[in-house]
């Protein structure tokens, strides 16, 4: 049984640091990425900068099974009024496949509907087509698509209007 709660600063934050750098070294290795030319990519978190968001705004929380922290997501208000931004969305890979990935997501949509958000905007790698269709299952779609000289892959922003297709999430 999967339990979703907010992170106790405390408590939680070298726990979800590995989490976070744990899951998501799977897509850097799949996709070549390093240190050196992804340094902000979250495989290579560092605490400064996990601390950093959550100055920033971010709101983590944490999924668990009995007391194992096995996946994160962060939700974070937007520029824009009532846009919002999920952030990190992450599991670890030896407990993928067995619905947390939705599970977090679902549990960030009801909270962003709670603060009365109306888009949600997530950034993703464009080539990474696993993940991009993953998040049309759930109503998501591509917005922009951009270069950035610094980074080894191509962006793909993609938005979702608070409630809309929301039965699919």
């Amino acid at each position: 049984m999967v339990s979703i709660k907010p992170i106790d600063v405390e408590h939680d934050l070298d726990r979800l640091l590995l989490v976070i750098k744990e899951s998501f070294l799977t897509v850097a290795d799949e996709f070549g990425l390093s240190e050196e030319n992804a340094p902000t990519n979250p495989a290579f978190l560092k605490m400064d900068s996990l601390k950093k968001s959550i100055m920033d705004n971010v709101d983590f929380y944490i999924a668990k099974i009995e007391n194992e922290v096995v996946g994160c997501v962060g939700v974070q208000p937007g520029k824009a009024a009532g846009e919002y931004y999920i952030e990190r969305l992450a599991v670890l890979p030896s407990h993928r496949h067995n619905d947390i990935g939705r599970q977090l997501l679902e549990h960030a949509v009801n909270e962003i509907k709670t603060r009365k958000g109306e888009v949600i905007s997530i950034g993703i790698i464009n080539e990474n087509t696993i993940l991009k269709q993953w998040y049309k299952k759930f109503g998501f779609e591509t917005c922009d698509v951009k270069v950035f000289s610094h980074l080894p892959f191509t962006v793909c922003f993609m938005k979702n209007l608070c409630g809309q297709n929301a039965s699919k999430v």
